[in-house]
């Protein structure tokens, strides 16, 4: 919901009128869109989850469940065009195939031990990767436009939190 909310552009906005807020808005959409993002809520609904069971089931529902609400929102207020759910039906799959495994990570995420550290790894190395595999170190379209200036802070803040999660989970592994 939060990455829709996001996406609502003004007028001002849209004509250029307003760089500033244009490169802040895109930056906050950059990261609550972000695909660490989306997978890190069925792995933390997975955490959650008291069994495996449980965590598998809630990382399915979790997925689909923010799926449904971001289209539904979107197509409910005009943001989004009719159809947003047909036209997005891949990441329906996407959300159904990948939920039940990450919500499996997140409930071996609290396992000590090798795969305890694995499991909880697995989000601060997807928020360090993403960057690169999208190509915000390199992309924009000019030196300071808003576009090349939201590519990089949301670079840089999910590899800070990719860096501060890894350590945070190294030091869990270590301690235990």
């Amino acid at each position: 919901m939060s990455s829709l909310l996001v996406n609502v552009t003004t007028e001002a906005q849209l004509s250029g009128d307003a760089p500033l807020a244009l490169g802040v808005r895109r930056t906050a959409s950059l990261l609550l869109n972000a695909g660490t993002v989306w997978a890190g809520a069925s792995v933390l609904a997975g955490w959650w989850a008291l069994t495996p069971a449980r965590a598998a089931l809630a990382g399915v529902l979790t997925g689909l469940g923010a799926l449904v609400v971001h289209y539904g929102v979107g197509e409910v207020t005009g943001l989004m065009p009719a159809g947003s759910f047909a036209d997005n039906a891949p990441w329906f799959v996407v959300g159904a195939v990948t939920g039940a495994p990450l919500g499996l990570v997140g409930s071996l995420a609290h396992a000590r031990g090798r795969w305890g550290l694995v499991a909880a790894s697995v989000v601060p190395v997807g928020a360090v990767a993403e960057p690169w595999v999208q190509g915000w170190w390199v992309a924009g379209h000019g030196a300071g436009s808003p576009t090349r200036v939201s590519s990089l802070v949301t670079a840089a803040v999910l590899t800070l939190v990719g860096l501060l999660g890894a350590r945070r989970a190294v030091r869990r592994f270590r301690s235990g």
